[in-house]
């Protein structure tokens, strides 16, 4: 164990330059928690003794977190996260409420980045061909999409004008 917070600080800030971007999980024993310092570079601890699966949990998070699980049924874009088994769109780790068609919406352009879809291809493909309304619904539901993404992220869907819409491939389109 170490022997004060300031050698364990050194010891951590310099894993974080070796290892940048790969996240650090330090296990404390619960007679350690009150030396825990909130400046140390870390991004998640467990008390010692833990149960496997709460590590496991954590463990998954970070990578979650740190968009390094290699997931099939996960499509990410930046900081937000579409889980298609889950049926669950998560922005910054918190997960957000999005009714069907807006999770439809989203999962297709987020799984065609940079591909334009006319409102009638979005239609056809989300509301199905039987659909009798207008395709101005289409624009309902991006704005209300946006909206729920917040102003940092509502940019991610792109309008082409007189054309459709696109998820923007990272570093523009």
């Amino acid at each position: 164990m170490f022997e004060s917070n300031d050698l364990i600080q050194f010891h951590l800030s310099r894993l974080r330059k070796k290892l940048q971007g790969v996240p650090v999980l330090l296990i404390l024993r619960v007679s350690h928690l009150d030396s825990l310092d909130h400046e140390w570079f870390y991004d998640e601890f467990v008390l010692y003794p833990f149960r496997k699966s709460e590590l496991r949990s954590r463990v998954r998070r970070l990578l979650w977190d740190k968009n390094l699980l290699d997931d099939e049924n996960v499509i990410a874009i930046g900081n937000i996260k579409i889980n298609l088994s889950e049926y669950s769109i998560y922005l910054n780790s918190e997960k957000l409420d999005f009714t069907y068609k807006e999770f439809e919406l989203l999962r297709l352009l987020a799984q065609n980045k940079g591909i334009v879809f006319s409102r009638k291809d979005l239609l056809a493909r989300i509301w199905g061909v039987e659909y009798i309304g207008g395709t101005r619904t289409v624009d309902v539901h991006i704005r209300r999409l946006r909206g729920k993404l917040g102003d940092e992220f509502n940019s991610i869907i792109e309008t082409v004008r007189n054309v459709g819409y696109r998820c923007r491939v990272q570093g523009g389109a």
